[in-house]
């Protein structure tokens, strides 16, 4: 029975890589995957979808993506350089390749989860704080404030208005509406009341029957048939608002369906104030409604730019490895040729002067001494060869026996006569050991002596040499 060879642990490594890699590829992608649908259930529920989520849950949810991302695309640049390596020259496992992906994810993903952090903290709090109570409180109070002086204003000329029409019907028991007594009592009224503008219309007719009009504006297209059905339905006033004044038009005690109307010019500017302000809570609103979509869209950027830098680094990585393998696997080629016996072998020219381009230098330089020297040798042996054949011959026709061995003791060199005098009985004594061949000779070079005379006792008969 014969022992089974225990396996070598190098030689069972690359079977134990080969069978961890795909589950823990698997585990990544399932992992990234498990993350993924989380952050769109986090995402997607919660009481309302339109409030700003939290900053550090989002920030969590971006991390998260990203180193799973990351570990995926590494996993994945790490096979492509297995496969690669496979197919170089080279051979082997592309550790290179492996080594450069890693280092270059790392490089790029270190930075950018930080990044990442930084700047979607600052953005969201950013976002959180114009979102908030606070200042959502703080802009409806000053837009509040607006309408507050606004209907103020209103509430004022209704009230002037009001008071107005009660003077200007005393006016009218006394003088007729088309006299100048009254012409000059509606003036005063119109400039005790710090008012703009008023006339007095009656139903049927758009044009008014007495006015002050300093503006000289149009004043039959002022009151519409809609307003006057809304006095005619028992609604106290009409409120009319324009873009650089307050109007109020009501019933008027002027026979039968007469009409007040009053009005006061602001400054422009004023005007476009509170409708600006009433525009910026509109605008204000419709963005808070948008909060969350624009704090999901930036993250999301965030992530999809990140995971394209880092994927852009892995390719730059593999790439890099291609460009360093490149040259070694020519080296490995040209060393296999010149391990089979090709010493003509030379890898191309480096193109640049770097570690490579001078190891390729130093391999053209050594496969040439290689082959210079193996010339030499070929050289030699073969004068050797010569030299060798022109002993032989000439102690082939020597009469006297001729023997050469070496320190070792081996024979080198025998003629036919010294086979016939030693009486060995072998066809060739070369390569044999002289003390097994004629230990009487050995004997006699062993003590040193030039000459000596010695006595071969060979298949009975003793000969003197």
């Amino acid at each position: 029975m014969h022992a089974a060879p225990t396996p070598d642990m190098n030689d069972m490594l690359p079977v134990r890589r080969r069978r961890i890699t795909p589950a823990v590829e698997a585990l990544v992608l399932a992992i990234a995957l498990a993350i993924a649908v989380a952050t769109y259930f986090v995402l997607t529920g919660g009481a309302s979808n339109t409030r700003v989520i939290s900053p550090p849950l989002v920030a969590l949810l971006l991390v998260a993506n990203l180193v799973s991302g990351t570990t995926l695309m590494m996993l994945i640049g790490r096979r492509i350089a297995r496969r690669r390596a496979v197919q170089s020259q080279i051979g082997g496992n592309g550790q290179l390749h492996v080594q450069l992906v890693a280092l270059f994810s790392l490089v790029a993903a270190v930075p950018l989860v930080l990044v990442n952090i930084f700047a979607s903290l600052l953005f969201q709090y950013g976002v959180e704080f114009w979102y908030s109570d606070r200042a959502r409180g703080m802009l409806e109070n000053s837009t509040a404030l607006l309408q507050i002086n606004y209907n103020q204003e209103l509430d004022r000329i209704s009230a002037e208005a009001s008071a107005m029409r009660v003077d200007l019907a005393g006016y009218l028991r006394d003088y007729p509406i088309t006299s100048e007594t009254f012409a000059r009592g509606l003036v005063f009224q119109l400039s005790k009341r710090n008012m703009s503008e008023t006339a007095i219309f009656v139903k049927g007719d758009p044009v008014p029957i007495a006015f002050v009009n300093p503006y000289e504006r149009r004043l039959d297209r002022v009151v519409t048939p809609g307003m006057i059905r809304k006095i005619d339905s028992g609604t106290p006033s009409v409120v009319i608002q324009a873009k650089d004044r307050a109007a109020l038009l009501m019933p008027f005690k002027y026979g039968k369906g007469a009409y007040l109307y009053v009005a006061r010019v602001f400054d422009p500017s004023v005007v476009e104030q509170w409708k600006r302000g009433e525009q910026l809570v509109a605008d204000y609103r419709d963005m808070e409604s948008r909060s969350r979509a624009l704090q999901l869209r930036f993250n999301s950027a965030l992530l999809v730019i990140s995971l394209l830098i880092v994927a852009l680094a892995v390719w730059i990585a593999l790439a890099v490895a291609d460009r360093l393998v490149r040259p070694l696997g020519e080296l490995v080629g040209a060393a296999r040729r010149v391990a089979d016996g090709d010493l003509s072998t030379r890898v191309p020219d480096p193109r640049t002067l770097d570690e490579v381009g001078t190891l390729a230098n130093a391999f053209n330089r050594m496969t040439g001494r290689l082959q210079e020297q193996n010339r030499a040798l070929v050289t030699a042996n073969d004068q050797l060869d010569s030299r060798r054949a022109l002993i032989e011959a000439v102690m082939a026709g020597v009469s006297a026996g001729v023997i050469a061995s070496g320190e070792d003791g081996t024979i080198r060199i025998a003629n036919n006569s010294a086979s016939e005098l030693i009486g060995t009985g072998i066809d060739s004594v070369v390569g044999q050991p002289l003390a097994l061949i004629a230990p009487e000779l050995a004997d006699l070079v062993a003590s040193g002596q030039r000459e000596a005379i010695v006595q071969v006792v060979r298949g009975g008969e003793t000969r003197t040499l």
